[in-house]
């Protein structure tokens, strides 16, 4: 993996591990499903808008069977992926649902080999083993316990959605090969707001009033939802899903490092080895 794509997706992590604070922040004034909604609402025109002066005569250019997966990108990697995350972080613990969450570069090196045909070789497949390991050390600090009688429901649905966005990933590397990235991103946006929609019906509809919830809101948009994600989708182009997976891994990393400074949570020895753990990992899944 060269060097640019490593830099960018070490940012995406970083990104996407900062959302973690900006959800906290949210979430004060919003609930989870309104917060995932005007996230969209926000990142969707402003990525349309962006693809549709850039690819005029290409912004349809899509067969009926792309347009189906274009749905299912929508549904996978924006309004099932939240709904699902959600539903399980009100069934389990936030210790859980961060570590069953990395299941999903599990799911995506087994999809990537079965169904992309992408090499899995033994040592690729024990820096992942490695690197998850780190990350359970990390996040729990060697105090967890999965699928007991009161989080049991929480942590199946938890892995589920590392399921669903292997699933976005892996249909998302196909359509790459006919279609750029940016593109791909915007379509999948539109449909995932739109496919959002009945949810935000049941639960109820609520306009955000205070300039901290704004912040969180245009931090989740425009470099999560909208730079983090088209990244993303660029790294797929260039390398393999099982290569460009594992680093997902970072976020829970930065994301203990984020909370320490900003959030006053302890770090200690455990964090450290884990932290070491997961980069090791990681240099063995993707040289």
């Amino acid at each position: 993996m060269n060097l640019s794509v490593r830099f960018a997706l070490f940012f995406v992590a970083l990104v996407w591990a900062g959302s973690f604070i900006f959800i906290k922040f949210g979430l004060k004034e919003l609930d989870p499903i309104n917060l995932a909604f005007w996230r969209f609402f926000i990142a969707t025109p402003l990525i349309f808008a962006i693809v549709a002066g850039k690819y005029r005569k290409r912004l349809f250019s899509f067969t009926l069977n792309e347009w189906f997966l274009l749905v299912f990108l929508g549904l996978t990697g924006v309004s099932l992926l939240y709904v699902v995350q959600f539903a399980a972080l009100r069934l389990t613990t936030a210790i859980n649902a961060s570590i069953l969450i990395n299941s999903s570069v599990l799911f995506i090196a087994v999809l990537s080999f079965s169904i992309l045909g992408e090499k899995l070789s033994t040592k690729r497949t024990a820096g992942i083993i490695l690197a998850f390991i780190g990350i359970l050390v990390v996040v729990s600090n060697g105090d967890v316990k999965f699928f007991n009688s009161s989080t049991f429901i929480g942590d199946a649905l938890m892995i589920l959605d590392g399921l669903i966005w292997a699933g976005y990933t892996i249909a998302g590397k196909k359509i790459l090969e006919l279609h750029p990235p940016d593109l791909v991103t915007a379509w999948a946006f539109v449909f995932g707001t739109i496919t959002m929609l009945p949810f935000l019906v049941i639960g109820g509809f609520h306009v955000p009033a205070t300039t901290l919830t704004w912040i969180s809101l245009l931090y989740l948009a425009i470099l999560c939802s909208i730079f983090a994600y088209l990244i993303w989708y660029w790294a797929l182009e260039k390398e393999d899903a099982s290569r460009v997976a594992v680093y997902i891994y970072f976020i829970p990393l930065f994301t203990a490092i984020l909370a320490y400074f900003i959030l006053n949570e302890p770090v200690g020895i455990l964090k450290v080895i884990g932290g070491f753990l997961t980069i090791a990992g990681i240099y063995l899944a993707e040289s």
